[in-house]
């Protein structure tokens, strides 16, 4: 134990002067009663930072390449708008992260958001809503279920994801009507699917669904 003569003190841990007067101690130093706590490198304010920067840093190179072209370049602004998505996505992650549910959740729409936008700038096939809509609706309600089993939640606790995952697919009924989607089998037979899901849900395990219900929405 360190000690000050001019305070009379004795100090625990390891000193390189006395913290009253400043002046010399005498005797060796301990360990620290409390361990230092490492200060942590990568946050996620500074991840977010990084992407903001990287995404700003490609909009402004993008754009003086646009310049230098004459506009030439036909996918500029679809590498611009991927750029937001993308950032968006890291935030998202960033902020949900402490929940794997909804991490993937928004995940996924992003990508169908994505999907679509890469879709339309390169001259609109409608892939993206004829097989990626319905194919990532049906991978989210599988998701959402592995995960919640795999982390042995209770369907209450996510069973509102699913009735998200559900009303969400519902988007591919306008798309049906007024043909943007021009082929609806995959879209119809992945509605029913992911709608029958849930309804088999509801109807056998009510008490579940009642009780996050009561529990969100103070039903």
């Amino acid at each position: 134990m360190q000690r000050c003569n001019r305070c009379k003190m004795d100090i625990q841990g390891y000193k390189k002067s006395c913290p009253l007067c400043g002046g010399a101690l005498t005797g060796e130093g301990e360990e620290p009663a409390y361990p230092t706590i490492k200060r942590k490198i990568m946050t996620r304010a500074l991840v977010v930072r990084i992407s903001a920067f990287v995404t700003i840093a490609f909009i402004v190179i993008m754009m003086l390449l646009n310049s230098a072209t004459n506009g030439k370049i036909e996918w500029i602004p679809l590498a611009v708008i991927s750029s937001l998505v993308c950032f968006a996505d890291i935030c998202l992650t960033v902020y949900f992260r402490s929940n794997p549910i909804k991490t993937v959740t928004w995940q996924m729409i992003v990508g169908m958001i994505l999907s679509v936008l890469v879709d339309y700038y390169t001259g609109w096939h409608g892939w993206s809503v004829i097989w990626v809509l319905p194919c990532v609706f049906v991978v989210m309600l599988i998701t959402t279920l592995s995960i919640g089993f795999g982390l042995r939640m209770s369907l209450r606790d996510f069973v509102l994801y699913l009735l998200l995952e559900t009303l969400l697919s519902l988007i591919q009924i306008p798309l049906i009507k007024t043909g943007i989607n021009r082929f609806p089998m995959p879209a119809m037979w992945g509605e029913a699917a992911v709608i029958l899901f849930f309804v088999g849900i509801v109807l056998f395990r009510w008490r579940d669904f009642k009780s996050a219900s009561d529990r969100y929405f103070n039903i």
